[in-house]
């Protein structure tokens, strides 16, 4: 997510919004309908044309929504713009192009749509529509609504995912190393990433790698990026530095590791590509990403490490969410989408494809990815559900800096690379990061 920075574009394109829309910080809240319950079903089953925007490529679009809309609401059009370099919000406001929908996580939410004006408070239109908030995992509506997230009821949760450890069994058979189970702590894998970072005269296997940027933004402490009150950067608590000891410093002062990790940084291509790395900890939507090159592979996952005081606990939720925007003039019609893409019957048709599901309903995640590549390699689909979700840490505009241009970008490889120490590699980031707020005001 790209923090938009308060330019004259935007300022122009939220007075177009303004113009079109009428509404402002007090009345973002949708009004109470007039309609009688008939008279929103007639309104409903009415053809209408919607605008969705979000970061879906086309073909994500149709496969995700658009084949099962087109099932159940036959009499909409729905038109999808997805976002690219010249379509960025901003420039949609801008040209007075109309969207009547939007999928994002409640990030992006804070960071783009509320500054913009776009975002409306549902809570109206949720309650008008009989959508029972009970029915999703409790995290995925607090997330939005919180003072620490979005602050508003501005989108429904209609996915979700976790972060699991992903492992390449041929690698742990080579090496005669037991394979992973769930419920390991931090130090019980870094024993075995020892194990599993060794020459077998024909490849360097390295054992334990992880996706930075995914970790830190839903990191399992719960640590703040931003401090909310003080606007800066906020990474050199004890905590903070805890958890790069235990996630990046030890696994990284493994020889063989740094040595890979200065010639040519990690990706997720040296599990499913080169297949050099034993173990792996990424998302958990990445098994449907990747699966054309995970299916050629023999491998299986299990629940994230966790820390051994916090035993059960991976990352915070990272929901996706579908919001009715502010402008639209058929917001009924709108929330009529959100209440078929939140139904269990589309979460059920989902779930078996392998998208983590936003419901609680057991019977939804015992479906989860049974309709994949992967359904008669009888792998442990249930790691996904095994942690519980950490507290959503607080949420800020300037959580990118720290995460993009404090961390990944530069002081997280030099620490990995062993060129800084940890105490100076964070003080460092949060300079970076706090300078680039400090110029984005």
């Amino acid at each position: 997510m790209i923090l938009w920075k308060k330019c004259a574009i935007l300022l122009s394109a939220v007075s177009v919004l303004a113009a079109t829309s009428a509404c402002s910080e007090d009345n973002r809240a949708a009004e109470e309908p007039k309609d009688s319950g008939n008279e929103l079903r007639k309104k409903l089953e009415e053809p209408t044309e919607l605008t969705v925007f979000s970061l879906e490529s086309p073909d994500g679009w149709n496969q995700k929504y658009e084949e099962y809309l087109k099932r159940k609401l036959p009499q909409y059009k729905i038109t999808h713009i997805s976002q690219t370099e010249s379509s960025r919000l901003e420039h949609l406001l801008s040209s007075g192009t109309h969207i009547d929908l939007y999928i994002a996580n409640a990030r992006s939410v804070k960071q783009q749509y509320i500054s913009s004006n776009v975002a409306l408070d549902m809570s109206n239109l949720v309650k008008s529509h009989q959508i029972d908030l009970s029915a999703f995992e409790p995290e995925g509506i607090n997330q939005m609504t919180s003072p620490e997230g979005a602050g508003g009821l501005y989108g429904l949760p209609i996915s979700n995912y976790t972060m699991v450890m992903y492992y390449n069994k041929d690698i742990f058979d080579k090496l005669g190393v037991p394979y992973p189970v769930d419920g390991m702590t931090w130090e019980e894998t870094y024993e075995l990433a020892k194990k599993l970072t060794a020459n077998s005269g024909e490849k360097q296997y390295l054992g334990f790698w992880i996706s930075p940027k995914h970790y830190l933004r839903t990191n399992q402490l719960s640590l703040a990026l931003v401090d909310p009150k003080m606007e800066k950067a906020s990474v050199t608590s004890e905590e903070w530095y805890r958890l790069f000891d235990t996630i990046f410093k030890k696994f990284s002062d493994i020889t063989a590791f740094r040595e890979r990790a200065i010639k040519a940084w990690p990706s997720h291509d040296a599990f499913n590509v080169t297949q050099e790395l034993a173990m792996y900890v990424m998302q958990s939507s990445w098994l449907m990403a990747a699966q054309e090159s995970l299916s050629k592979m023999n491998f299986d996952m299990v629940a994230m490490p966790t820390f051994k005081d916090k035993p059960k606990v991976g990352v915070q939720a990272a929901y996706t969410y579908m919001g009715v925007t502010s402008m639209s003039q058929k917001k009924d019609q709108a929330m009529e989408v959100i209440r078929q893409l939140t139904s269990e019957d589309y979460q059920m048709e989902m779930s078996r494809l392998g998208v983590m599901t936003s419901l609680k309903s057991p019977a939804v995640q015992q479906v989860y990815a049974t309709n994949t590549p992967f359904k008669d390699k009888k792998l442990n689909m249930q790691a996904v559900f095994y942690n519980k979700f950490a507290p959503t840490a607080p949420i800020t505009a300037y959580d990118e800096f720290v995460v993009e241009d404090g961390l990944e970008k530069t002081q997280l490889r030099d620490m990995v690379k062993g060129l800084t120490d940890l105490n100076s590699g964070l003080r460092k980031a949060e300079e970076i990061a706090n300078q680039k707020i400090s110029t984005s005001k």
